[in-house]
Parts: structure tokens; sequence; C-alpha cells
């Protein structure tokens, strides 16, 4: 894998502010229009996109020659400033429209193909946002009448952009072995990460990449567009997995992308498309980058005359069961303070053992428990006497970070756990406790690895203070610009974190983390006071991984994690071996058909017999290991001395020929 030298970072990604009053509308969710109702317009574009390039002519804003864009430029700007992504789909269709009007003829559509390129590459919107929008881009810009052609189109243009050996990788290398891979991936829909592999990390395409990083300035690509597409989908899978060697990618795609000419583009046919991760909050993002209010005890907390009454369904049921069974006081270093544990959860496989799962947690004494999820989430959950439940609809993984936000901006101290979990003893005394062992008592608690000196999110202590709020919106507002999938979101908070964790007054061995890389540089954010939960024995994880695991007597247990790793199926370039789908059931799964007690001593022994499989030993080891990371390349400083890095790599490429 690749990535930039960090003592050149600061030239390619400027600092993003995080203090603001909304979320970037790429999707267009929220956009009040002079010109369009975009929502309506995306959910045509998803479901008809195939069949739009005709019925958008009756659009008013579309033109059909060069003159006639220009006359309307400015009015494509201004939409494009309403709604980035949906304006270079309407680009795309119209530049369609254009070609198709005038037999594929490439002049009279010029300008509005060099705006729909301008667009895309050089207004500053991220690859990843591109090649992840919810708006099908894809099938705006793959048209295969524009590359389909006839024995008597040899004389066009486009005839010759598909026969030109500066493009085309006709017997050279391994390139035709990469284009027929390619073809076969998007003709029959296949995912194209795991489909080229192989030829992606061969030695082939390594000495290619190590040829770049060494003769910058001379490096010519044997096939230019066989190039491009290696730079995409090795930046697709390291978008996956390792996020600080994706804007190294990014950053030499942009100046190849941003040189070519928009039939130059098109007429490749190579548009790949990134798993998509659906980032809509399901709160407004004044509820979530604002404080509700002076909100610091239930005798305080009132709705009338609050923000709260004007906001989402949402956040007002979350404010209602603030007001009702949702939270707890709790006394820590003698100042009280309101307490909820909360979880969000969607999905058959996993709403079935809700019903358990909060009884479970209603037998060690905890009732201040609110459940977040989907309609069937809400339903399940309702069967339970004494449960809080909150319909959350929308489904990502940024709500690990929504919901205590939510909270804290209510006044309400969080503790956000899991589903793949099971309680042993009531967590509360082991918290206030856990608070206290410190000086002055961290406003953030965290699990942590096993094996590494790494963080670990699924279960995460949040304070409401200042500091914590301001440092969540920045680490949220990063995470939404740039949509990576659900487990970039622990990377993203471990370097957010950095690696000065509190310690405690009387430590045996000191805490000890490691950053995760993440990316070139980041916003600024306050510095806040956090630290780990022990992840040796009272909040471990089960032994998935190599770096996972526990030591010590189950009876010191409080909270196990016995993670369920679907999500890494769903969302991860890589093949993943998980092994233990039956947990659910293991812990959860009290229903009996003989005799109860023998039932239930028979299911406690099978989870003791889990927990010995996944102990380590009888102390967890000191450990200052760093968190796994793909090997990389560095782009030292000498490859960005040169201000026209990739221009003119096309004529070079013929040049050499």
């Amino acid at each position: 894998m690749l990535r930039l030298h960090v003592a050149v970072a600061s030239l390619f990604l400027e600092s993003l502010a995080y203090s603001k009053e909304e979320f970037t509308d790429w999707e267009c969710e929220r956009t009040e229009s002079k010109f369009f109702m975009w929502p309506s317009l995306r959910e045509l574009a998803v479901t008809e996109a195939s069949q739009m390039l005709r019925p958008l002519r009756s659009s008013p804003l579309l033109s059909s020659t060069s003159a006639e864009f220009g006359q309307m430029s400015s009015l494509w700007q201004a939409i494009f400033n309403e709604c980035p992504l949906g304006t270079i789909f309407l680009a795309a269709m119209e530049l369609g429209n254009c070609l198709a009007d005038h037999s594929r003829r490439i002049e009279p559509c010029e300008d509005v193909g060099s705006f729909m390129m301008d667009t895309m590459f050089g207004r500053g919107i991220p690859i990843a946002v591109l090649l992840t929008a919810s708006w099908p881009l894809n099938h705006a810009l793959h048209m295969p009448f524009l590359y389909a052609h006839t024995p008597e189109d040899k004389i066009s243009k486009w005839y010759s952009i598909q026969n030109d050996p500066a493009l085309n990788c006709e017997g050279d290398g391994i390139w035709p072995k990469i284009q027929k891979q390619l073809d076969s991936g998007i003709g029959d829909g296949l995912p194209l990460l795991e489909h080229l592999r192989s030829l992606i990390f061969s030695p082939e395409v390594q000495n290619l990449e190590a040829h770049q990083l060494s003769f910058p300035g001379d490096f010519v690509p044997g096939c230019a567009f066989g190039w491009l597409a290696v730079l995409l989908v090795k930046a697709g899978i390291s978008w996956h997995t390792e996020t600080f060697s994706y804007f190294s990618y990014e950053f030499l795609l942009k100046p190849y992308l941003a040189e070519l000419k928009f039939w130059e583009f098109l007429g490749s046919g190579r548009i790949c498309m990134y798993h998509r991760t659906n980032n809509e909050m399901g709160f407004l993002g004044r509820e979530l980058l604002q404080d509700a209010g002076s909100l610091g005890s239930l005798t305080t907390l009132r709705l009338e005359g609050s923000p709260i009454l004007d906001g989402q369904l949402i956040f007002r049921a979350t404010a209602a069961a603030v007001l009702g069974e949702g939270v707890r006081a709790y006394v820590v270093k003698g100042e009280t303070r309101l307490l909820t544990y909360a979880v969000y959860v969607w999905g058959k496989d996993f709403t079935k053992w809700l019903p358990a799962y909060i009884t479970r947690f209603h037998s060690l004494g905890v009732h201040n428990l609110m459940v977040f999820g989907d309609e069937g989430a809400y339903e399940a959950c309702s069967t339970v006497s004494g449960s809080v439940c909150l319909h959350l609809p929308t489904k990502n993984s940024l709500h690990r970070y929504t919901i205590p936000l939510a909270l804290m901006n209510l006044g309400v101290d969080a503790f956000v756990i899991d589903f793949d979990i099971y309680p042993f003893r009531d967590p509360t005394p082991i918290l206030i406790s856990e608070l206290e062992s410190y000086d002055d008592a961290p406003e953030l608690l965290l699990s942590g690895s096993y094996g590494d000196a790494c963080i670990c999110n699924a279960l995460a202590l949040y304070r409401s203070t200042t500091q914590l709020r301001e440092f969540t919106r920045g680490l949220l507002d990063w995470l939404y610009e740039n949509p990576f999938p659900h487990g970039v979101t622990q990377k993203a908070l471990s370097a957010f974190l950095g690696e000065k964790p509190v310690q405690k007054v009387h430590s045996k061995e000191p805490w000890v983390v490691k950053a995760e890389m993440l990316a070139l540089t980041l916003p600024p954010r306050p510095s806040i006071a956090w630290s780990l939960l022990d992840p040796g024995v009272q909040f471990p994880t089960s032994a998935k991984l190599e770096t996972s695991g526990w030591a010590g007597d189950p009876e010191d247990i409080v909270i196990y994690h016995f993670f369920h790793g679907s999500w890494l199926e769903a969302e991860s370039a890589l093949a993943v071996n998980d092994t233990g789908r039956d947990e659910l059931d293991l812990f959860y799964n009290t229903t009996c058909d003989g005799e109860p007690q023998t039932c239930e001593e028979r299911r406690q022994q099978r989870i003791l017999e889990h927990l010995m499989a996944n102990r380590k030993g009888d102390v967890r080891p000191f450990t200052d290991r760093s968190c796994y990371t793909l090997p990389v390349n560095e782009i030292d400083a000498h490859y960005l001395d040169s201000e026209n890095l990739g221009k003119g790599f096309l004529d070079k490429r013929r040049s050499a020929l």
C-alpha cells in the first residue's frame, strides 16, 4: 500500500473546521432549492437512471449545444452550489443528450463535458464521495452507445479513442490481463476488489508502483487507463482497510483524472463504484452540533420553551426518555450526574434476541438502558416491560457517535455499548470506581485491545463536558465528509484521541495506546482527558482476532464483547473468517423444553466453556504493539516538488510510443 510522507502532508489536505451548524448535504436530502426538488429527483434517478436520458430533455435547464450551455453556465453554477452530486448527475445526463442529438460528435458538447469534468475533479469533492454517491453517477457516466461501434464508425473520434495505443493495452505486459478481468468484473457485476486482487498485488504492479515512487517526474504508465484502473482499485482496497493509504492514492489519482478530457474519461468505459456507506444521520445537524441548553439534572430539564420542541422526532423522543426512565443519577467524586446506557440495533438476525438482551440488563438492576433501532427493534423492545425504546430508522455506523452526542447535548453521560456483548455484572459501580481511580475523572473511558496497544470502541463512556462534545462533533463531521466503511469509525476515534491516555493515581502498569493512522492531516480539536477500561478481564473481547482475548478469573468479567463480525463481511474488501456465529444463541437463548433449572445450568456451563476457550492466561501482558496496518511504501518529500504532477501524462505516453 501507499502513503504520503507525513512531513509533506500539509501540502495535500487542509484542516477541516468542525464548528458549524449543519453537515455538508452531499446527497441533497435537506436542500431547499429554487430549481429542483432534489430528494424527489434523486429518488427518480436511482430507480430510473437507465431510462432518464430522453425524459430529462423536457427540463428547461438542459440544453443541447455548447453555445446554449454557455448561455446557461451561471445557472449551472447556481445549481452546483445547491447540490454538487445532483448537478454532476444532471450534467452527465445533459452530456449524453447532447452527444446523442449530435450523432456522437464531440465539438458541440465540449462545454458541458468540461463542466462535468471540472465539477467532479476540480472542485475539491473527495473521490470517495463521488464513488460512494447514492446518486447513480455510474449509470449516468456509463454510456455504452458512446463506445459501442460498428465498422463504419472507424473514422469517428470515439473509434480513435478506443484504439489509441496511448490509452489501451493490447500486447503490453500485464495490461491485457487486467483489462480482460476489468471487463469481466464490470460486465458481470462482480466485486472488483476481490476479483482483481491477485493482479493488483502482483509483482509486476508492485514494481510499477515502486518505479513511480522512485522516478515520479519520469514515470509514464505503460497503459494510461489501465494504470488509472489499478489506482482506483487499490484506492478501493485501502478505502476499506487503510485510510491513510487511500488518501495517498487519491493524491495520485486527482491530477491524472483532472488531466482527462471528457471523451477520454467516458471513452475508457472504466467506471468503478465503491461500497456505499449510508451517512443519513437521523438527527438534525443543529441537534448534534449545538447544545440543547443547560440541562444539568432531571429537576431542571424542561421541554417548554426549548428548541427541543422544534427538533426531529427521534431527538424529542430522546429528550423525553431523559425526562422519564432513561437515565439514573450517579455520583462521582461528590458530583451528581445523569447516566444512561445506550445501544443501537437493527435487522431481524439481531432484534430477535433484543428482549433477552434487555431482560439481562434488567436482571442486573440496570433499567436506564435506551434502545435505539429500526421498526423491528422498536417492536421487539416494546415487548419488555419497563424498557426504553426509541425508533431511529436510519441504519449506519455513525450512530455510535450521533447517539452519545445527542445525549451529551442534553446533559447526560452515555455509556454506549455494542449489541454483541453480554453483561455479567452491573457496570455502574465499576464505572464509578474507575472514574474515581484518577486524580481528575476522565471525560471518556473506552475499552481496549488485549494483544496490542489499541482502543476498541465497542464500549465507551461519554461524560457530558464542553470539550468532549466539541471533540465528538469534530470527529462526526470528519466521518460525514469522508464516507468510509464501518470499521474506519474506530480508526478515526483512535487517530483523533492520539496516544496520551490519562494514567491512574496508583497504577501497577501504565496504559499504553498507539494511535492508528487515518489521514494526512486532521482537523483541530480540543484536548480531552481520556483513558481505558480494563481490556484484560473486566471489559474483554473474545479471541477472534490475533490481538483479542482475555486473562484472569471469569468472575471478574463485567461486560464481555463476543464480537459478531457480520459488518466485516458486508464492508470489507478482504475475506472474513467469522466462525462463531452462534454466540447470540449461546448467551441469550434462555428458552428451555425441559427442566428450567437444568437447562440454565447447561447454558451457564456452555458460556463458561466459551470463556475459557478464549482465555489467554492469568494476566494481560504489557504490550506496546502498534495497531495492525498494511505494509506501505512512503512517498518522500521530493515527490511533491513538481507542481505539475501528472500533467501531460497522456502526451508523455504518446511520445514514448
